[in-house]
């Protein structure tokens, strides 16, 4: 069974770290005259994002029709875990449901599969949520994924952007590590200033 490397302490640190963070900005806003209406951008404030994860496969509690859900730590540079991760698949293609090929003609092998579904990734500022789509090649071990952002909770309401993920499943199959990069767009000056302590640029 893998064994997460970060301590629970560490996110515990981090969390309380964000959440003075979020208390100051917020008190900064109408208390020193800038009203609500001026913290709303007039357009979405993107920002290029840098991050990694590290998530396992579970079975109970996963509701996903396919059976396919996954969990785990979101991280910063030098593994600080910064919040966490939640995945569960809507459908999946390939040798994982009998089909010679995830294309026609079946050029590209059954050994590769494909899958869609919704990538949650849960931080003490809120939560981004996006559309997430994969290729996965199972005889390699290596996945890349493309996210499109649809919302999201605290400072990510209204988000929009894309991102990709891109990584390599451990040799027992349980789990996998990869890399986030890509643009996350906001909708206020606050929610953009705050994004670099998810989220590195």
């Amino acid at each position: 069974m893998w064994k997460r490397v970060i301590s629970r302490g560490s996110f515990a640190v981090v969390v309380l770290a964000l959440m003075g963070a979020s208390s100051l900005a917020f008190a900064q806003g109408p208390g020193h005259g800038h009203g609500h209406d001026e913290d709303e951008a007039d357009e979405p404030i993107c920002r290029s994002i840098s991050a990694s994860l590290s998530a396992t496969f579970y079975t109970e509690g996963c509701d996903s029709p396919v059976g396919m859900c996954t969990a785990g730590d979101l991280l910063q540079r030098g593994r600080r875990v910064v919040g966490q991760t939640n995945y569960v698949a809507d459908g999946v293609g390939g040798g994982a449901i009998g089909e010679d090929s995830i294309v026609f003609p079946p050029v590209e092998p059954g050994s590769t599969w494909s899958y869609a579904g919704v990538l949650r990734l849960i931080t003490p500022l809120g939560e981004v949520q996006s559309s997430d789509i994969g290729v996965f090649d199972t005889a390699g071990g290596s996945f890349t994924e493309l996210n499109r952002v649809t919302g999201g909770t605290g400072i990510f309401e209204g988000a929009t952007g894309t991102f990709f993920i891109n990584g390599t499943s451990f040799p027992d199959g349980s789990g996998f590590e990869a890399d986030i990069t890509g643009e996350v767009c906001v909708t206020s000056r606050r929610a953009a200033g705050q994004l670099r302590w998810v989220f590195l640029p």
